[in-house]
């Protein structure tokens, strides 16, 4: 291990910020910070800072915690390596370092996908099959591996064999949250776990908003699928549109405060999503692109042809969003059929009565 990645290792692990770092780097040679405890208030580093540096040098920290980095298959990329993610420099307080398990190249443009835990069917379809979109034709994902919206993108990537990328609020040796160890064991597989946090770190809850602006930062692209006035998912889009990031926003119900966030984003400006087709040849500027499925309600047409001929219309026009969102309540397919409310209810009543829906607690899936 060389004197600058040691230093890199201690100063972030103290939580000293990139500029103090940039500072010893440039200023005095990167093993004077072990060597000099006089440059330590030239560096301006806290009490804090200096009583915890203090104990590390002591305990050997850092050469430890650069073994554990090795035997953990990972690697410690500092602020200042050709590695580093350019993006992350727009940051007013840049990470001195990422850990990164995996042989991704996090430097590549990527499209977030962002929103709530507690998120609706509908929303949870369209980040599934966005993650599908993207993955198809060739683009990395990026978000943060909780429950909901993230678990959706990511998996969805994953189901067409592409590349995701997540950003830990804990340290890579600590799964969070513990449902997804499996989906986090298949991402390494073909994408990269990254975080700031060194090896122990526990998911305390201030470290998440930490780790947003990390997400924000490295996107090029930020899609909001679903969030509420005061989600994590908007602090990653006011990071984002700070740092002038492709921010985009899916239109939720008006009626619903899970969406009330995404709805102020587009009240505020950001680009209205209207399907993942047009996305997709806006970010990429092709009009070709692979999209193996449905993503618009243009496509309502084409879904109608696998619905039994006798139906009639407002059968067919709920059936197709049943099969295509999984899912759904009355008041969920009242507001994306365009029906009023007799004619959903006439539907749904025809479609049991053909046995090809079944009612789960108030929602109505496709039978068999």
């Amino acid at each position: 291990m060389d004197n600058t990645l040691k230093a890199a290792l201690l100063l972030n692990a103290i939580n000293a910020s990139s500029t103090i770092f940039a500072r010893l780097c440039n200023e005095h040679d990167p093993q004077d910070l072990w060597q000099s405890q006089s440059l330590w208030q030239e560096l301006r580093l806290t009490d804090r800072m200096q009583q915890r540096l203090s104990g590390f040098l002591r305990d050997d920290w850092a050469e430890r915690e650069y073994d554990r980095v090795q035997k953990f298959g990972a690697r410690f990329i500092p602020f200042n390596s050709i590695d580093y993610p350019p993006k992350l420099y727009d940051l007013k307080k840049p990470p001195i370092g990422l850990y990164v398990k995996g042989n991704v190249n996090i430097s590549l443009p990527l499209v977030s996908i962002v929103g709530t835990r507690k998120c609706s069917v509908y929303a949870e379809g369209v980040a599934t099959n966005l993650g599908k979109a993207l993955a198809q034709n060739g683009i990395i994902t990026l978000s943060g591996g909780a429950k909901g919206i993230d678990t959706a993108g990511h998996q969805g990537t994953l189901a067409e064999n592409g590349v995701t990328v997540v950003i830990f609020g804990t340290g890579l040796d600590k799964v969070y949250p513990v449902e997804n160890k499996d989906l986090f064991e298949r991402i390494i597989e073909r994408g990269a776990w990254v975080s700031e946090y060194p090896f122990g770190t526990d998911g305390n809850p201030w470290r998440f908003p930490e780790r947003d602006r990390i997400i924000a930062g490295m996107s090029a692209h930020i899609v909001v699928a679903e969030s509420p006035e005061g989600g994590g998912a908007m602090h990653t889009a006011r990071i984002g549109i700070e740092l002038g990031r492709d921010v985009w926003s899916i239109p939720g119900r008006i009626t619903d405060d899970v969406s009330r966030g995404t709805n102020l984003l587009v009240r505020e400006g950001t680009n209205i999503f209207l399907g993942i087709s047009d996305f997709i040849k806006i970010i990429t500027g092709h009009e070709q692109i692979n999209i193996a499925f449905m993503d618009s309600a243009s496509d309502s047409e084409a879904a109608n042809t696998t619905t039994p001929p006798e139906l009639s219309d407002d059968a067919k026009t709920v059936y197709s969003l049943i099969q295509r969102y999984g899912g759904r309540t009355a008041d969920e397919l009242l507001t994306d059929s365009g029906l009023d409310f007799m004619a959903v209810q006439s539907a749904i009543m025809e479609l049991q009565a053909e046995c090809l829906i079944s009612d789960e607690g108030g929602r109505f899936s496709a039978s068999g």
